[in-house]
């Protein structure tokens, strides 16, 4: 068994090493279909996508090239590609006419696997081995929060709700944001701290009280895990995920934030819930399982 993982870095680095781990052959390709050397591919057997190649032309054409090498292809889709499948109608499209060619669709959250279910994808619910826990840590006594906003692309700011961050930052002078990753070119705030990139969140996480996640669509975030392993409070926009502060709108963001701020707390319950439930040495296994049925197709 080889397996070459082609997709988001952090998840596919993580991945690569789980599996490697176990002794498996695996290696992480590369994070763009552009980029990908398919004579690193001859000698695997599983090709795994970290992010779904549905979704363009390019990707189409990948999948064709993929299966003329007779590799097995397990897609794993983790929250905005759905979204594109869902509401592009060329990626819907694509989408539909590749699953010819998908011999295995994977999820990580109910959510997400009803969604592609609306448009005819049967994917199976299964949790990746690529989650980081962290130790219980103590509240700082700082008001401090950490802001998860990236803004490598425009629509970011959107899709992040970077108008709610913008006001809680204005409505809140006398608390820290720590605002990751991010340039700073949307913040001029004194309270305001813009870090471009940090592999090194639980370092962050032990200086905040709380961090501010709100996208429009997600999965099963990462920073929700780590957040809540290290017993701090997490606020975010809705999600299927139990010991969040869930936020709809401005007013949620900012009754929350004050709560957090007045009554500082440990999240007792949401670290031991992570800690108990999500298993990377289980998840690598049944990752193993799923590849070994493919082969013995």
């Amino acid at each position: 068994m080889s397996i070459a993982i082609i997709g988001v870095t952090k998840f596919a680095k993580r991945l690569e090493s789980q599996l490697n781990n176990k002794n498996v052959e695996s290696l992480f390709i590369s994070e763009l279909l552009r980029d990908i050397d398919f004579k690193k591919l001859k000698s695997y057997s599983i090709i795994h996508f970290m992010w779904s190649p549905t979704l363009s032309i390019r990707g189409f054409l990948t999948l064709i090239r993929l299966k003329l090498m007779h590799k097995k292809i397990i897609v794993s889709w983790i929250g905005s590609d759905v979204l594109f499948a869902n509401t592009s109608l060329l990626s819907k499209l694509i989408t539909k006419i590749s699953q010819g060619m998908i011999d295995a669709n994977l999820t990580d959250s109910e959510n997400l696997k009803k969604e592609l279910n609306q448009i005819g994808i049967k994917a199976k619910l299964q949790r990746l081995p690529i989650f980081r826990f962290f130790k219980i840590n103590e509240i700082p006594n700082q008001k401090r929060v950490s802001v998860y906003l990236p803004d490598e692309y425009k629509h970011n700011w959107s899709f992040y709700q970077g108008d709610i961050i913008k006001k809680l930052v204005k409505s809140f002078p006398d608390v820290e944001f720590i605002i990751v990753p991010n340039t700073g070119k949307n913040f001029s705030e004194k309270n305001v701290k813009c870090i471009k990139w940090t592999d090194n969140m639980e370092e962050i996480y032990s200086q905040v009280m709380a961090t501010i996640r709100l996208p429009r669509h997600d999965g099963l975030s990462n920073t929700i895990m780590e957040v809540l392993s290290m017993g701090r409070n997490m606020i975010t926009s809705p999600v299927e995920f139990p010991f969040c502060k869930i936020v709809h709108n401005y007013n949620d963001a900012k009754n929350h934030l004050e709560e957090v701020i007045k009554n500082p707390s440990l999240n007792l319950e949401g670290s031991e819930y992570v800690h108990k439930k999500f298993d990377n040495n289980k998840f690598t296994e049944e990752i193993l399982s799923i590849y070994n049925n493919l082969l013995m197709k």
